[in-house]
């Protein structure tokens, strides 16, 4: 292990430890991505074995290869459930659908991103695709209570982060903010470039989803995400064809689940306005190496 951090990362360091002693009773957004997996690592190496909070879909398991291996080697405690809201949200030709987990008194917002079926390279037969109508009836449960609730919840967004749905900037401007169930959410990668969660990756050996991240941008000098997006968890392969909202999309589609054409049935599910958490910045802040 290195014994000469850089200084970001011994300020990142003093912060994780100052910031669980004013609360022990803690839990990890985990999703696997790069940043949740140095979030993940950093807490660990603090000596806060913290279960982790992880939500998953119920469509295309190969997503899910890297975390469910992950959390057999390293022992995670693992807490899943459904969510209590789901609803699509589009920008342009962009699409998310949107869940809301709620936890004791407290919402987790957590967007799904699409690629719409057929989208992107492929080299081999069309990948698994999920149904949009199926999707907005997935199952839902009203909420998940705790025996103990938690006093804060540790999340990897960083500063620099972007969100097409959002209109670009989507990074944290805090590093805490206080959530309406009184618990704390915590940002202790804030000002973390991309380059600075790639450089500890390499230099702590941490496991990243390798089917995810592998193609090298020669110019940034680390891995980026394959364009195809078949093992990345935040999005799901879906036809959209029949739920397209935008004026101009055809009042008839072919629907290859019922091999028919079918009606454009997008005012039968659920919508909602894409929304800008508080703490979310309005502008980049630069940090895209």
């Amino acid at each position: 292990m290195p014994q000469n951090p850089w200084p970001l990362l011994a300020s990142t360091r003093k912060s994780i430890e100052r910031w669980a002693r004013q609360a022990p009773l803690s839990a990890i957004l985990w999703s696997g991505g790069k940043d949740s997996m140095v979030l993940l690592h950093l807490l660990r190496e603090a000596g806060l074995q913290l279960p982790v909070i992880f939500f998953r879909e119920p469509w295309q398991p190969q997503r899910y290869t890297f975390h469910d291996q992950l959390i057999r080697d390293w022992g995670l405690q693992v807490i899943s459930w459904h969510p209590s809201l789901t609803a699509f949200q589009a920008t342009g030709d962009e699409f998310e659908l949107q869940n809301i987990y709620t936890l004791d008194a407290g919402n987790f917002s957590c967007p799904t991103g699409i690629t719409h079926r057929g989208e992107g390279p492929s080299s081999g037969p069309e990948e698994p695709w999920a149904c949009a109508v199926d999707m907005a009836r997935r199952p839902r449960q009203e909420r998940l209570e705790m025996h103990t609730p938690f006093q804060a919840f540790w999340v990897g967004h960083k500063g620099c982060d972007s969100d097409v749905v959002l209109g670009g900037a989507a990074g944290t401007g805090a590093d805490a903010a206080m959530r309406v169930d009184g618990a704390l959410a915590l940002f202790p990668l804030r000002h973390w470039s991309h380059a600075d969660v790639w450089r500890y990756i390499e230099e702590f050996n941490v496991p990243y989803d390798r089917e995810r991240y592998g193609a090298i941008d020669k110019k940034r000098g680390h891995p980026v995400e394959w364009p195809d997006r078949q093992h990345n968890a935040d999005y799901v392969h879906t036809c959209t064809a029949c739920i397209d909202p935008r004026p101009d999309a055809p009042r008839f589609v072919y629907c290859p689940k019922l091999d028919a054409q079918v009606v454009n049935c997008s005012e039968a599910v659920p919508w909602t306005e894409p929304a800008r958490p508080k703490y979310v910045l309005d502008e980049a802040v630069g940090l895209t190496a």
